[in-house]
């Protein structure tokens, strides 16, 4: 079995810790053609939770979230 290994950027922002908040980003992300390696979610304090993204592209990550505000 053979490995690949790269060299990828990431990101992270906070959102509020309510049903669907991580599934509206991802569901952005995926419906403009962003492809994610990886994600991970974890909560930082009774009402925020941290999502960390691994994109495939990072180019257009970062278009995607300035057209949309985030």
């Amino acid at each position: 079995m053979s490995y690949t290994i790269q060299k990828v950027h990431y990101y992270h922002t906070t959102v509020q810790d309510q049903p669907g908040e991580a599934y509206r980003i991802l569901d952005t992300f995926a419906g403009q053609g962003v492809n994610l390696l990886a994600f991970s979610a974890m909560p930082i304090g009774p009402a925020s939770t941290q999502l960390t993204i691994f994109p495939e592209d990072s180019t257009a990550l970062e278009r995607l979230a300035k057209k949309s505000g985030m």
